[in-house]
């Protein structure tokens, strides 16, 4: 579901030609597919209700949306091609609540939503609506909702990013096989991006069949029944998530550890290079501009979130190109699938320690260029 133009906004970076290559990609899988582009608030409401009836008992829903949407009260809206927003309490009626679209897609046994979000040109006055996403109730534990923007991009790049995430996501969609975790790599748009929710292990190149319909021999289970089933399941669930999280968590304070392992060999480095300070000048004022430089670690903190937008603008055939690179030079041993994660992350540290470089796991524009042309 697309809107690039609207009645009384600017038109919308994310062109509608894209989203129609997303349907035509995930068609060639075996998904039914309904594209829907540049449509008014009544239509975008029949047409999710249409696909709640289809998403019923399907073996994976899939909901994409782009155009421009706003945040406001915990919730994000997209915004229909007729949406005019004077208030926030507007939003209910005139806006399209992304928690309601996740409610839809749960229907079938996984679902998934992902929204290319981009700004619009809204009142600044209105203090209560943000061009952020937001959503403060999670998605039921069979549904992931993936954002292509985050608080970490600034309002003027979110166009630009959001329209590199719908592009590497059309790319991605081609590919054979396909994976659920593919395609939310690429419509987060790496590091930037939000995702909420479980993404489940899914060979989408399966397509979404119903379910096995019982035979007419077989008795139906009783509402308890039902109710037992999928309390158990959810608990099962929960406890698997608990886990898989517990052992991300591990990953992640791993990696950290080793980061500051090379963090401290470089200041300790850096300490050793530097002459004896001199007593004398121990006791001379420290120069205003050195007493209002911001920290080390603040500043490091700015250019690594800096880096991570380049790297979401870089599309999905560089990245490939840059993991051919490390792999090449020995630092990289996985896949070859534009998804920078643990594995990638390790080589861009290496790599970055081999040359000398700061070492952050995120790559300079430098260091892109270095590895692109040699």
């Amino acid at each position: 579901m697309s809107v690039e133009d609207y009645d009384h906004y600017a038109k919308s970076p994310i062109d509608t030609g894209t989203v129609r290559k997303m349907g035509e990609a995930l068609e060639s899988h075996g998904f039914g597919v309904d594209v829907v582009t540049n449509t008014n608030n009544a239509v975008v409401r029949a047409t999710l209700r249409d696909f709640a009836v289809k998403a019923a008992n399907a073996r994976i829903a899939i909901v994409v949306l782009a155009g421009h949407g706003v945040g406001s009260s915990g919730r994000s809206y997209l915004l229909p091609s007729n949406s005019e927003i004077r208030r926030a309490s507007d939003l209910l009626s005139r806006g399209v609540a992304v928690a309601s679209v996740a409610q839809i897609a749960g229907r079938a046994k996984h679902g998934a939503v992902f929204f290319f979000m981009t700004v619009p040109d809204i009142s600044s006055a209105l203090q209560s609506i943000t061009a952020r996403p937001a959503m403060s109730e999670p998605p039921s534990d069979n549904v992931v909702v993936v954002f292509s923007t985050s608080d970490k991009v600034p309002v003027s790049r979110v166009g630009t990013v959001s329209r590199q995430a719908a592009a590497d996501f059309a790319d991605a969609a081609t590919e054979t096989p396909l994976s659920m975790a593919t395609l939310v790599g690429s419509a987060s748009a790496g590091d930037v991006g939000k995702v909420i929710g479980n993404v489940a292990e899914l060979d989408l190149s399966k397509g979404p069949e119903p379910e096995t319909a019982p035979a007419a021999a077989v008795a139906e289970p009783s509402q308890e029944e039902i109710q037992a089933r999928r309390e158990a399941e959810r608990r099962a669930k929960d406890a698997e998530e608990r886990a898989k999280a517990a052992e991300a968590r591990a990953r992640d304070a791993e990696a950290r550890a080793r980061l500051e392992a090379n963090r401290a060999r470089e200041a300790e480095s850096a300490a050793a290079a530097q002459p004896a300070p001199q007593p004398a000048r121990q006791a001379e004022p420290e120069p205003a501009a050195e007493r209002e430089a911001p920290p080390a670690r603040e500043a490091e903190e700015n250019h690594v979130e800096a880096l991570k937008l380049v790297e979401a603008l870089l599309g999905r055939s560089k990245k490939k190109e840059l993991q051919r690179k490390m792999r090449d030079l020995g630092f990289y041993s996985g896949p070859i699938d534009a998804i920078f994660g643990d594995i990638t992350r390790q080589a861009i540290q290496d790599y970055q320690a081999d040359v000398g470089d700061p070492v952050t796991g995120y790559l300079t524009p430098n260091q892109i260029q270095a590895l692109i042309e040699g």
